[in-house]
């Protein structure tokens, strides 16, 4: 990857060269990243089941158009994902590697995308190439590809639909317009109706800054919702005729507008802004300064009037979007703006393609290096010290300690990126810098993923529960969770579990199946061992959940005196 020649130009032979190269390079990178491990984890409560346990329905019903929770018909998201997720299990049988499989698989085609979107907008093979590794190795994005959740998915089919945008402004065709409305389609069968906002809302703002009217064309606008129609249309056509209530006052009513409006996961209005500078790490210093030069009027004119190709300003518009929607919504987790990831990581390819490229061909030497080239190194050195006094504070709050060895060890190697990375940027290498944060990246995500990954599994999974109470050859014993919603327990014991909260329905229970097994709530536990009406036997203690024998109270009676019997003899009679 050395000998990679990262300026433009060269013959056309030397250029497939150069993209091959790259090709197997981000290839290397993502593997480790991306699927090393993909099973070692259990499912993480509540999220990772809300996808794995409806498929895992699907699939035992045989059913394919409608989801199931727990025998029911249930639409929280579109079918998509849940069709990803069925096939994986088809193909390599039911495991959490098979549910998380089609979040890794989109995460390394969205790789690609970023390249071919960043060729589109002008960018030559080496900013293009520099955007692709930087978008590998932002730990949000690297996170996400490990989760079965929708979010990664969501994120590859609108770089798609971007990539089919910034084709249909600069060629005009029809066909590009097309498939940025079958883009679309699936975007929605992914996540609903903010498929369908997020590109609305990039490219409404991209066309009122660069005056871009030929968006609104009638014709481009046809084959959009052609493209639309021909993705979603069938799904979306077959829910509203067999379960119009699920589709307009569960889905989009409680699912999406309710969400939108009523705070599900309320936190402060600069709760994105903390994500970036987290979920970029390494590159997050970088991306104040990288904002700056397409957020300049004077740069748009390359951009401004019909046929013109896409350049920054596209980027820029892309990346905002997703941060403006998800900031007005009352509820906020850190995933919704995973979105844009894929522009930021164009912006930042950009700004140190820029500032640590080759020189122009009529330039003598390097680019001059400047002090403020190594401010974005400066305010990643201040997030990663802020980040990592935050992260090892709430694990000793919760009694993590055991983590809090592998989270300094993860900071030291991000530290260790940065004293790498200062003399790469004072030589102007790009090359130097792509390796010492790649490289660091890869070191820390390993280590997070298989040293805190193993320690931190009892406080957001199920699984060691479970695998305890199979040791204990107790697991089909288990009767019921009380004040447990978790669906986990569904996935690992392959059958529904009946969720009880109210107090007397459990006595009732537990007196019909005396000496069962209960998953109940750790902070539960005291009150259970002291109800009058119980006896228990804790079988698994963690510090989430915890395994009881449960089974009815019977009062000891009281020892009865015995009768006086007389050894006086009757009378005669």
């Amino acid at each position: 990857m050395s000998s990679l020649p990262l300026s433009p130009g060269g013959t056309d032979r030397a250029s497939r060269r150069t993209s091959l190269a790259s090709t197997l390079f981000l290839t290397l990178v993502s593997v480790p990243l991306f699927f090393v491990a993909l099973g070692g984890h259990g499912l993480s409560d509540p999220d990772e089941p809300y996808y794995a346990v409806p498929a895992l329905e699907m699939l035992r019903g045989g059913t394919w158009l409608t989801t199931t929770l727990r025998g029911q018909p249930w639409f929280d998201k579109p079918i998509l994902f849940y069709w990803i997720v069925l096939s994986a299990y088809r193909l390599f049988g039911v495991s959490e590697m098979a549910a998380r499989l089609g979040s890794a698989c989109a995460a390394l085609a969205g790789l690609f995308a970023v390249r071919a979107v960043g060729r589109r907008i002008g960018f030559d093979e080496r900013t293009s190439f520099a955007a692709s590794l930087i978008l590998a190795t932002s730990l949000e994005y690297a996170f996400v590809a490990r989760a079965a959740v929708t979010d990664m998915t969501l994120t590859l089919t609108l770089l798609l639909a971007m990539l089919a945008g910034a084709s249909y402004l600069s060629s005009g065709s029809r066909l590009a317009a097309s498939l940025f409305g079958a883009s679309l389609g699936l975007a929605a069968l992914t996540k609903g109706p903010v498929g369908l906002i997020l590109p609305v809302v990039a490219l409404g703002g991209y066309a009122l800054l660069a005056r871009r009217s030929e968006i609104l064309k009638p014709g481009a606008l046809a084959a959009c919702a052609a493209g639309l129609l021909l993705t979603a249309g069938p799904w979306y056509g077959f829910m509203a005729s067999r379960h119009r209530d699920l589709l307009i006052q569960t889905f989009i009513g409680e699912g999406n507008f309710g969400r939108f409006l009523h705070p599900e996961h309320p936190s402060s209005p600069f709760y994105y802004l903390l994500t970036l500078a987290a979920g970029l790490l390494p590159w997050s210093g970088a991306l104040p300064f990288a904002l700056v030069g397409p957020a300049r009027p004077s740069s748009w004119r390359a951009e401004t009037g019909a046929g013109r190709p896409a350049g920054p300003l596209y980027a820029l518009c892309w990346f905002a979007a997703p941060i403006l929607v998800f900031s007005l919504s009352a509820s906020k987790l850190p995933t919704y703006i995973l979105p844009a990831f894929p522009a930021a990581a164009l912006l930042l390819g950009r700004y140190w393609s820029s500032r640590l490229g080759e020189p122009a061909p009529h330039a003598a030497g390097r680019l001059p290096f400047r002090p403020g080239h190594l401010a974005p190194l400066a305010v990643t050195f201040m997030v990663v010290m802020a980040g990592g006094i935050a992260v090892i504070g709430a694990l000793r709050d919760r009694g993590v300690d055991q983590a809090v060895t592998g989270s300094l060890l993860v900071i030291a190697l991000f530290l260790a990126g940065l004293a790498l990375a200062a003399p790469a940027v004072r030589r102007g290498s790009l090359f130097g810098l792509l390796a010492a944060h790649a490289g660091v990246a890869v070191l820390g995500f390993l280590t997070l993923v298989l040293w805190a990954g193993p320690r931190l599994e009892p406080y957001d999974s199920i699984r060691p529960l479970v695998r305890r109470l199979e040791s204990l050859g107790s697991d089909q014993q288990i009767t019921g969770a009380y004040h447990v919603w978790d669906l986990s327990p569904d996935f690992y014991l392959g059958r529904t579990l009946e969720v009880i909260t109210e107090r007397p329905l459990l006595l009732r229970r537990v007196a019909a199946s005396p000496g069962g097994v209960w998953i109940v709530r750790t902070r539960d536990l005291a009150a259970l061992a002291s109800d009058p009406d119980l006896t228990s036997a804790t079988l698994y203690q963690g510090p989430r959940r915890c395994a009881l024998r449960l089974a009815p109270a019977v009062p000891i009676p009281e020892p009865v005196a015995p009768k006086a019997v007389s050894a006086a003899p009757k009378p005669v009679q």
